[in-house]
């Protein structure tokens, strides 16, 4: 098989991939930045700025909570 020919240029005079956004570098985060929002770096200083995952998540154990006070 041949090798299909390079349709786009997909690099910058630099060098860095123009389709894909840059790659964000790891930083360690301790735990309560992990649980607040671990994809965004600049919330995770307050317990205020949950993420939605952890919101949703509260949210259903208060309504699983009230079903089983309410038996």
């Amino acid at each position: 098989m041949s090798e299909q020919p390079q349709l786009f240029e997909t690099e910058d005079q630099y060098g860095n991939d123009i389709i894909q956004g840059p790659k964000l570098p790891h930083t360690d985060m301790s735990f309560k930045e992990k649980l607040i929002d671990p994809k965004n770096k600049c919330l995770g200083v307050s317990y205020w700025n949950l993420g939605n995952h952890v919101l949703l998540t509260l949210f259903i154990m208060c309504i699983g909570f009230v079903i089983y006070a309410s038996y």
